[in-house]
């Protein structure tokens, strides 16, 4: 019998429990209006991975979630290229991480 392993990543995402309440936001916002593929939870995983791996650049933060792609499916997450990321940071709503900022803090 194997047991799965969760990673350290994976495991304080799920401890946050706040994927209902992003999705809920995402609604209200309506981020995901026009994207085609990258979800703005991958988004928020992309830029919770940069700010907790220390990352640079774009680049950085690409090869690294490409470097765990079966450790994101567990958490519904995907990898993006560094376009793909860039395109995103410019056109998503900052309001919407605004706004799960503050369900997170409550």
């Amino acid at each position: 019998m194997q047991r799965a392993t969760i990673s350290m990543f994976a495991q304080l995402v799920q401890s946050m429990g706040c994927k209902l309440e992003f999705q809920h936001l995402v609604n209200k916002h309506q981020s995901d209006k026009a994207s085609k593929g990258f979800s703005s939870w991958s988004q928020f995983i992309a830029m919770l991975f940069c700010q907790l791996t220390g990352a640079d650049s774009l680049r950085e933060i690409s090869d690294g979630l490409f470097s765990s792609l079966g450790k994101l499916n567990h958490i519904g997450a995907k990898a993006a290229c560094r376009s793909t990321l860039s395109h995103a940071n410019q056109n998503r709503p900052y309001k919407l991480y605004e706004d799960f900022y503050h369900v997170l803090l409550d």
